[in-house]
């Protein structure tokens, strides 16, 4: 914190955190984060909004400190990194409006490349940018438990994409023997 203090050149002022909602869930992780910068000296204080102001505040570059989540739409690590990409900022993906002329070249040198175990090495390069500057806080990762029936084998969940799987084999006896057995129950 006095690191923090000499940074700015004295106390630091109260800072303000938008949430993505209002309802009972949001206000119980505001609760807990407001806790936690306090607990590191910081005074926030936590704006809880509907989505759609939100979004204006963010898409605006009008919000100071944010929460917001991001699910990849695809398998590849481009998906998240094109969210430190300058020329994405605000409207775009890069909503922290993060700039970095060695991430961005790293970046437009990888978006043109086939995969390959040299892209690998600047996706890590360029990931190991973000983290030494980090715009961002990553607070959370999401796991998701499936279950499936006996008569599904080779089941494979995607990481990526939720509710997106694979059933690689099905036992048709054994389901239909189910289906039987929801007949009679019913």
């Amino acid at each position: 914190m006095k690191r923090a203090e000499q940074v700015y050149g004295g106390k630091l002022p109260k800072l303000t955190l938008a949430m993505p909602g209002t309802d009972v869930v949001f206000r119980q992780r505001g609760e807990f984060l407001s806790r936690c910068f306090k607990e590191v000296g910081l005074d926030v204080e936590i704006d809880y909004m509907d989505w759609p102001t939100f979004q204006n505040k963010v898409k605006t570059k009008s919000a100071q400190m944010f929460t917001l989540g991001w699910i990849a739409d695809y398998p590849d690590a481009e998906n998240f990194l094109q969210l430190f990409y300058s020329k994405n900022a605000s409207p775009g993906p890069n909503n922290f409006n993060y700039s970095n002329p060695e991430f961005d070249k790293i970046y437009e040198q990888i978006a043109v490349m086939p995969d390959s175990d040299e892209r690998t090495e600047l996706y890590r390069k360029a990931e190991r940018i973000v983290v030494e500057d980090c715009p961002a806080v990553f607070l959370m990762h999401g796991v998701a438990y499936v279950l499936h029936h006996d008569w599904l084998y080779n089941y494979k969940p995607n990481a990526f994409g939720y509710g997106l799987s694979k059933y690689r084999r099905i036992d048709n006896t054994k389901r239909l023997a189910y289906k039987e057995l929801l007949k009679v129950i019913k």
